[in-house]
C-alpha cells in the first residue's frame, strides 16, 4: 500500500472523492471512478475541473432531495476548503504521484462511506 503522505497529490485525491460523493449525493446512478481513471499520464487540475464546476449545481440538487442526503451534502460541502491543496497540481502525475492521489481518493472516500452508508452505496460499484 502506498504511503499515505498528505502532500498536494493526496489531498487532490481526497478533494477528487469529495467531490465525488457530492456527485452522488446530487445524483444517486453516479458510479465510483475505478482505480485506473487516475493512471497513465493524467493532470490532477483537469481531473477536477468538472467536479469543481458542479459544486454549487449538485449541491443544489442534493438540497431538492432533503433530508439525510441534504445534511450529508452540507458536510461534505463544508470539508471542501480543508482538502483543496494550496494549488492544484497542474503536471501530469508521475507514478508516486499517482499513487498518492489514489490514496487520498480511497481514503476520503472510505471516510464518507462509513459516515454516509447507504446514502454513497457501494463505493465499488
Amino acid at each position: 500500500m502506498p504511503t499515505e503522505t498528505p502532500n498536494r497529490h493526496f489531498r487532490a485525491g481526497q478533494l477528487g472523492a469529495a467531490l465525488w460523493v457530492l456527485r452522488r449525493l446530487a445524483t444517486p446512478e453516479t458510479k465510483a471512478p475505478e482505480e485506473s481513471a487516475f493512471r497513465r499520464k493524467k493532470v490532477p487540475a483537469h481531473l477536477l475541473a468538472e467536479g469543481l464546476g458542479s459544486v454549487m449545481k449538485n449541491l443544489s440538487c442534493a438540497r431538492g432531495h432533503g433530508g439525510d442526503r441534504w445534511a450529508a451534502a452540507a458536510e461534505v460541502f463544508r470539508d471542501l476548503p480543508d482538502l483543496l491543496p494550496s494549488n492544484l497540481p497542474g503536471n501530469t502525475m508521475e507514478p508516486g504521484e499517482e499513487n498518492a492521489f489514489i490514496a487520498g481518493h480511497s481514503k476520503q472516500l472510505e471516510h464518507y462511506k462509513e459516515k454516509f452508508g447507504a446514502l454513497v452505496g457501494d463505493v465499488a460499484d
